[in-house]
Formats: C-alpha cells, sequence, structure tokens
C-alpha cells in the first residue's frame, strides 16, 4: 500500500507499508562520481568494473528471488510475518534495508494481523508524515 503525505511546503512525499513478500530486497551499489554527468578517461576504465557489480546485482536478485520460493511459504505456515515501512521519495533506491536501519518493521502473526498494522501506519504516515516506530524490546 502506498500512503500519501503533503508536508508544509506543499510537497507530496510517498511510503511504501505492507507485508514483506520477498526474501530480502537487494540494493545496487550507487557511485557519487556518477551523480554529476562527468565521464572522463579514468570513468571509461572503471565502466567495465560496474558491468561486472551490475552483473553481481542482477545474481542477487535472482538469489533473492529463489529464497523466497523458500521464505513464503515457511512465512504462510509459520504464520509470522514482517510488516515494513519506507520512504519512496529520499532517494531512488528505497533505504529500508540499508545498513540494517528498519526503524518501521515489525513483526506480526497472522495475515489479518499484518493488513491491520498496514492500515494503521498508511493513516498514521498520511496525518503525521511517518509511521509510528515499532516499539523496543524490553528485556
Amino acid at each position: 500500500m502506498v500512503a500519501v503525505w503533503r508536508d508544509e511546503s506543499g510537497r507530496l512525499h510517498a511510503w511504501r507499508a505492507g507485508r514483506r513478500r520477498l526474501a530480502w530486497r537487494p540494493r545496487f551499489p550507487q557511485a557519487a562520481w556518477l551523480a554529476d554527468g562527468y565521464i572522463g578517461p579514468f570513468e571509461l576504465l572503471v565502466l567495465p568494473v560496474f558491468l561486472l557489480i551490475g552483473l553481481g546485482y542482477l545474481v542477487t536478485w535472482l538469489a533473492a528471488l529463489l529464497a523466497t520460493v523458500v521464505v513464503w511459504p515457511y512465512r504462510a505456515v509459520s504464520g509470522r510475518w514482517p510488516v515494513v515501512a519506507y520512504p519512496l521519495d529520499s532517494s531512488p533506491v528505497a533505504t529500508d534495508d540499508q545498513r540494517g536501519d528498519r526503524p518501521y518493521r515489525q513483526q506480526v502473526t497472522g495475515r489479518a494481523a499484518g493488513a491491520a498494522l498496514t492500515q494503521q501506519w498508511a493513516r498514521t504516515i498520511e496525518r503525521h508524515g511517518h509511521p509510528e516506530p515499532a516499539p523496543t524490546p524490553s528485556r
């Protein structure tokens, strides 16, 4: 589910919230020197390396899809589903899994609980601009 929030300046922000279906979501490595658009002789030498990295990215996606074949039935049988929410407009690549930083991820039991939490987070995003973070487990 995509939830939209308008900030004070009128800019729209979109968030995706819902049950995690893939085993994990691969990320493509970002190169800062490509952002300025200048490609000189050094960058042309590095281009084959990036082609190999791109091939590795595709292999990682294939591995994630193959792992999902095992993970999704396990989640359906066990009834434990991770529910995640992440901004879609913060960068070209969503940041829900980068560096292990998952402030908006919560494990729920059952599909109905996952759907309810998704609806709750969507309403909270539309009102406040971000979902409520999951409570920290007490030890």
